[in-house]
């Protein structure tokens, strides 16, 4: 009986850590663009992910985005000093250990009854510098925040989020700092 009572406690204790559903935002906000055949030609690029975690599985994965979408261009991640600046420069900050906010241990001590929220600000920056002949050319930075629901009613919501926002997110926003503009610094 006891073991049949702790069993029980455990499955509402991680159906209410898993009864949440995560909205990002963008700031500036990254426009869609249909048009593929005006994006700058990028001949060489270098990578720096900023992470707590030194093997970061969105690190890694947005590498391989990053290669995805400019397949052409040589990687200069490690060169030496002196050495040419690359066309694009990316630079990606992430910070995921803000913790808990207040809100949602009061929903982990309900077991999902109490609803909560809570805004994080700044959890990643993607940093874009394209760089010309002549130097700087233009460089965005792209502050993504997320706000996080929390409810024992969005366990269904929760299970069927797969995907990976973020990594969503950096694709868009690499598209949209890659569309051809003049050379301007935003």
């Amino acid at each position: 009986m006891h073991r049949l009572i702790a069993n029980g406690f455990i499955i509402v204790s991680i159906a209410a850590l898993c009864s949440g559903c995560t909205s990002y935002a963008s700031t500036p906000a990254i426009k869609e663009h249909v048009e593929t055949e005006t994006t700058e030609i990028i001949s060489s690029y270098s990578y720096e992910m900023d992470s707590p975690s030194k093997n970061s599985r969105f690190g890694k994965d947005a590498y391989a985005a990053t290669q995805k979408a400019i397949p052409n261009a040589k990687d200069l991640s490690s060169r030496l000093k002196g050495s040419p600046v690359p066309t694009l420069e990316i630079k990606i900050s992430e910070f995921p250990f803000g913790g808990a906010c207040g809100q949602e241990y009061l929903t982990g001590l309900s077991l999902g009854l109490i609803p909560s929220w809570c805004t994080r600000p700044n959890l990643f920056k993607f940093n874009f510098t394209l760089n010309n002949d002549h130097g700087l050319c233009r460089q965005k930075v792209y502050s993504i925040s997320s706000t996080s629901f929390s409810h024992l009613i969005l366990i269904p919501f929760a299970m069927v989020e797969a995907d990976n926002p973020p990594l969503t997110i950096y694709q868009a926003a690499l598209k949209d700092f890659l569309q051809r503009t003049q050379c301007t610094t935003l």
